[in-house]
């Protein structure tokens, strides 16, 4: 079962790097392999909370799956959970945590676990594991320049 931990130090603040990972329907413009990303539906849980159902598309050439995932929002910690709902998953969670730190500038520790419940992909995953998500986090560095640099 893969896990991955990455805390890296950005050169934007803890609000925007938060809110970029909130924008679940953009992800397709950015995140490899992602085809597609879009919010099902959205709900106060309280006044700091938000909770979100939203479907990504993710393949890579033939191999194209959709899950869904039960995401909430803590604004007020500027913490995001990710539960897994429905897809080729036989679990997955992730936790993205923003804090600031010096200037504008915010430390994001991001951390995944999960199981594909497809062989295939589960052994395509393990061989590039490490790599696919330094890649991914990065894209989110290189979204949070387009969209805050421009």
């Amino acid at each position: 079962m893969p896990k991955h931990k990455e805390t890296k130090i950005v050169d934007f603040t803890n609000i925007q790097m938060f809110d970029l990972v909130s924008d679940i329907d953009s992800y397709h413009l950015f995140l490899p392999w992602c085809n597609n990303s879009r919010i099902i539906e959205t709900s106060k849980i309280d006044i700091d909370n938000d909770h979100v159902i939203a479907d990504l598309e993710i393949g890579y050439k033939n191999l194209v799956y959709i899950y869904r995932s039960a995401v909430t929002l803590n604004r007020k910690n500027l913490i995001i959970d990710v539960e897994f709902v429905d897809g080729p998953f036989k679990h997955l969670t992730n936790k993205w945590s923003f804090k600031k730190i010096e200037g504008n500038k915010c430390e994001i520790d991001f951390f995944i676990d999960f199981e594909l419940n497809v062989g295939v992909f589960n052994h395509l995953i393990s061989k590039f594991f490490d790599k696919a998500f330094n890649k991914m986090v990065s894209s989110f560095e290189g979204r949070a320049s387009q969209v805050y640099e421009s």
